[in-house]
């Protein structure tokens, strides 16, 4: 084999005009254009995580664990049997058997698994931590029964589901008394923070929103007595469900969320990453002058969950899902952003705001049980669109008020009877948009953002009710 006549290292091929290349000359050539090209491509798709901007995403696998990440021996199961699990004690196989069945249903999910890759619930994160933590175990075993067996007249929760969360709160108010007597090792355990968490989660989608809030003000307390949100474990998104507790509280309060309020990073997290090729054709002209207009901020919250949205759209219809890490940085992203932004002067950028909250409410944080998103949130949404509506100087291309309407419907709708405007201002955006049928109106609304699998079916129904209208009133002129 013949050596090359290049050194190892850099390379350069010097050529006069009136000399052809080489062989070997075009061979480093087109090596070097499509290591280039290669590099840009996987540099455009490489993702870092958003709460922590030094950590990749796809180096999670290598992420060193806590060193208070359970030990313990978790085997496969056989028959549907724990009994070869080493478990607290006081806890039978049984009860963990009961846990993971329901938490596979799927009822209090943090993730779409119609568009996320879904994990049995023993290799989720939090399963070592339940059962190699007996508290950890009556608190899932509370925010299970709690949503499972639902609420009496009375407010109160089953026995069973009291019986779990007093058995929590007796060992959790011992490791904080332990705590004031100097003993920090057991409150700053990976598994208490879990704990906090669940609890949190639960008062928040029970109502208890004081109770959810004594439990974000200590949790929030840990973390930054643990050095901050930073300093804490990633390979079980311990991170994302702080985050997710800070937020869903915020939401439901009305109040800047606590986290992030400074330093917060605006640049788009996903949008122009090429994670994504949308197709809108030409409706998505006819939107982006508008959105080319809207506040920085806001611009660049609008293009991560427009291509968040084409990314569901995809991974519903194909094999390639998102990771549930990925798909958490999503979340954590977006909803921060908007929350700290305000445009209290501006009732066009307001209005675009609150809608994409909704918006992302409906994709991001509302479960099968709750089809709504907060009542804080739907009043404000529910205003502000009353409010663009009839100011006759604020101009929405048709697209994006059609949007905007058909989210009111499917989200904070409550009937004619109440909504009679939102019923009147739906019919005149389809009359405007100028779609007759729902095939017409389907990519108009994807060219904005529109989830298939969410929004579809309540979608659909409330343009077609709009369409009926129309056939006895006649169209409306723009």
């Amino acid at each position: 084999m013949g050596k090359t006549r290049y050194a190892a290292g850099f390379r350069f091929v010097v050529r006069t005009s009136d000399q052809c290349s080489g062989t070997e000359d075009r061979r480093v050539v087109m090596s070097h254009a499509s290591t280039t090209r290669w590099k840009r491509r996987k540099d455009a798709t490489q993702l870092h995580s958003w709460i922590d901007p030094r950590r990749r995403l796809d180096a999670e696998e290598q992420m060193p664990k806590s060193k208070d990440y359970p030990t313990v021996s978790i085997p496969g199961l056989v028959g549907g049997s724990f009994s070869a699990t080493q478990l607290p004690p006081g806890i039978e196989p049984s009860v963990i058997e009961d846990l993971v069945q329901l938490i596979n249903f799927n009822q209090i999910g943090m993730y779409p698994y119609e568009i996320c890759l879904q994990v049995h619930p023993v290799q989720r994160g939090w399963f070592p931590y339940m059962i190699g933590d007996i508290c950890c175990i009556h608190s899932m075993m509370f925010s299970v029964r709690a949503f499972v067996d639902g609420s009496p007249d009375d407010g109160q929760c089953s026995r069973l589901a009291a019986f779990h969360f007093h058995q929590c709160l007796r060992i959790l108010q011992a490791r904080i008394n332990a705590f004031e007597r100097g003993q920090k090792e057991t409150v700053f355990r990976d598994s208490t923070i879990m704990v906090i968490i669940t609890l949190a989660q639960t008062a928040e989608l029970t109502g208890d929103f004081k109770a959810a809030q004594n439990h974000v003000d200590g949790l929030l307390k840990i973390v930054n007595l643990k050095g901050g949100l930073k300093a804490m474990n990633t390979h079980n998104n311990l991170q994302v469900k702080i985050c997710r507790a800070d937020l869903g509280l915020a939401l439901h309060l009305g109040t800047p969320p606590r986290l992030f309020q400074e330093n917060i990073e605006w640049n788009c997290f996903i949008a122009g990453r090429g994670l994504i090729r949308c197709a809108h054709q030409h409706h998505a002209d006819l939107t982006s002058a508008f959105v080319d207009k809207l506040d920085s901020k806001l611009q660049n919250c609008w293009n991560d969950i427009h291509a968040f949205s084409c990314l569901s759209n995809l991974a519903y219809q194909t094999t390639r899902k998102l990771s549930p890490e990925t798909y958490n940085e999503m979340v954590v992203s977006i909803l921060y952003r908007l929350t700290q932004l305000s445009f209290t002067d501006d009732p066009l950028q307001e209005i675009i705001r609150v809608a994409l909250l909704v918006y992302c409410t409906t994709i991001f944080l509302t479960r099968s049980f709750r089809q709504q998103p907060c009542d804080h949130l739907s009043e404000l949404f529910k205003t502000a669109l009353f409010n663009l509506c009839h100011a006759s100087t604020i101009i929405v291309p048709p697209a994006v008020m059609l949007w905007l309407l058909l989210l009111y419907h499917v989200t904070v709708y409550k009937g004619p009877s109440v909504d009679l405007w939102g019923d009147e201002w739906l019919d005149r955006a389809v009359s405007i948009a100028g779609v007759d049928t729902w095939i017409q109106a389907h990519p108009v609304l994807r060219s904005v953002m529109w989830v298939d699998f969410v929004h579809n079916s309540a979608g659909q129904k409330a343009f077609m009710a709009a369409i009926e209208r129309l056939k006895v009133v006649g169209p409306t002129q723009p």
